[in-house]
């Protein structure tokens, strides 16, 4: 488990929207729903996501292999759609 995770705190992650696709984000956070809570907002030329209430049984960064998982999404997605 992370720090961040040991500790309770929350973690606020940017992604620009020239590379993440706002689907794709959502679909991560859906998948990752059972280990935190997700808040998705635009931003300028951003989606910001604000991660919270991380679940400390899990091994793991929660985080970073939420980020993996929505920037492999928006690749899958926009390879399909080119």
């Amino acid at each position: 488990m992370s720090a961040a995770q040991a500790a309770g705190a929350a973690a606020t992650v940017r992604f620009h929207k020239e590379l993440y696709d706002e689907q794709a984000i959502a679909d991560a956070t859906a998948t990752f729903a059972d280990y935190a809570r997700f808040g998705v907002r635009g931003e300028g030329d951003h989606f910001v996501v604000d991660i919270s209430d991380l679940d400390s049984e899990i091994e793991g960064d929660i985080v970073a292999e939420f980020c993996n998982f929505a920037l492999a999404n928006s690749a899958a997605l926009r390879r399909n759609d080119g």
